[in-house]
């Protein structure tokens, strides 16, 4: 259930929406906007609680199509072995995996080295330290099916 806190906490003062779903203690996707034209912003995924993104000003659009796709996988039922996952920008500080369980999308992911992608946010692992954290499928498909409609609202200005 998402906390009246989480559902407002996109409000920066422009006079554009804050697309968000989900609970930041379990799954949720988020995109501030920070640019007049809504066009970019900070976009941050929680799985288990913790932040994935590096907390950059980043143009939603890309991330809006990878998570689209992810989604589209993880609609399509059996068993997804583990593979490459590249969510953008924002995550280039990762190394990042995902596999799919019949009930779980599961999300295994490092730090790149310092050298390789520059600073990488506080909340991110040690680099080789690997962080294996999973979210319900169906949750998944929830979520992202009630931000989805916020995101394209961005284009739309409704």
């Amino acid at each position: 259930m998402v906390s009246q806190m989480d559902a407002n906490d996109g409000d920066v003062g422009l006079a554009l929406p804050a697309p968000a779903a989900g609970s930041r203690d379990g799954f949720r996707v988020e995109f501030v906007p920070t640019s007049e034209d809504g066009r970019f912003g900070e976009f941050q995924l929680y799985v288990g609680g913790v932040p994935i993104g590096d907390g950059s000003t980043s143009a939603w659009y890309p991330h809006y199509m990878d998570l689209r796709r992810l989604c589209s996988l993880a609609e399509q039922p059996g068993i997804r072995e583990r593979g490459p996952l590249h969510l953008g920008d924002t995550f280039d500080h990762l190394n990042m995996y995902v596999e799919m369980t019949e009930i779980d999308v599961v999300f295994t992911f490092t730090t790149r080295p310092r050298l390789e992608w520059g600073e990488s946010p506080p909340w991110a692992p040690p680099v080789g330290v690997w962080m294996r954290l999973s979210v319900a499928r169906l949750e998944f498909i929830s979520i992202w099916r009630q931000a989805e409609p916020q995101f394209r609202s961005l284009t739309t200005g409704r």
